[in-house]
């Protein structure tokens, strides 16, 4: 009776842990410290420069997690490529009005310089989710799961930058989603649905490219759609 009682009692916990690999923890323990590093950006009066540090911090522990687990270098590579190149569609936001960033930061084509290192880490994190998805559930869920994540977790990077300073918004077509415009909301749900058919190409740098230009129609289709529809 009391083994039963015992196995009934680690169950939940043994099915929620099941399929767990190194690479799963390594992965999770990234994205904890960006949390506690971006809340403590947001709930605290921090200079601008701390960003900066802590986007490296984080991109550091990002080489040594693709070092040590081959699952992730390519999405890695992958996604450092992409950030790179998404400045250019970042200059169009600007551009529009719509996005704005303190003066006081030191740009890159109309970016801060943290930025393509930014980009690079939620693409590897989003891109590995999807590898993970494929393989226990298969390409639907590698295709909706990412989508609906960045959707929320960039959501909420989105509306903590409002409130820390580091970027927000002024402008938005048709409607915003708190301090959020609803085309970069969408917009980020197509891109990052379009992820891990990607990834799967195992080329990491045709793939970052590839998505670099995906991030650049998906934010100038959705702003130019709901452009036409709420003007």
């Amino acid at each position: 009776m009391s083994e039963i009682r015992e196995t009934a009692s680690t169950g939940p916990f043994d099915a929620a842990t099941a399929g767990s690999t190194s690479t799963d923890r390594r992965m999770l323990g990234w994205l904890g410290v960006n949390l506690v590093v971006f809340g403590h950006v947001v709930l605290f009066e921090t200079p601008l420069w701390l960003t900066y540090a802590y986007n490296g911090l984080l991109y550091a522990i990002g080489i040594w997690v693709a070092f040590r687990s081959p699952a992730v270098r390519d999405v890695f590579l992958l996604g450092s490529v992409a950030g790179v190149l998404e400045v250019g569609v970042d200059a169009f936001l600007v551009s529009t009005g719509s996005l704005v960033y303190p003066d006081t930061l030191p740009m890159l084509v109309g970016s801060p310089l943290y930025m393509p290192i930014s980009w690079a880490l939620v693409i590897t994190y989003f891109g590995y989710l999807g590898r993970r998805l494929d393989e226990r559930y298969g390409p639907l869920a590698a295709t909706v799961g990412p989508s609906i994540a960045a959707m929320v977790l960039i959501g909420f990077f989105e509306h903590g930058a409002h409130f820390a300073g580091i970027w927000w918004y002024e402008f938005a077509p048709l409607a915003m989603l708190g301090t959020v415009p609803a085309f970069i909301v969408v917009g980020e749900g197509i891109m990052f649905a379009a992820l891990h058919w990607l990834v799967r190409l195992r080329r990491p740098l045709l793939g970052g490219v590839a998505f670099a230009a995906v991030i650049s129609v998906s934010y100038v289709g959705t702003y130019t759609l709901f452009a036409a529809i709420g003007g």
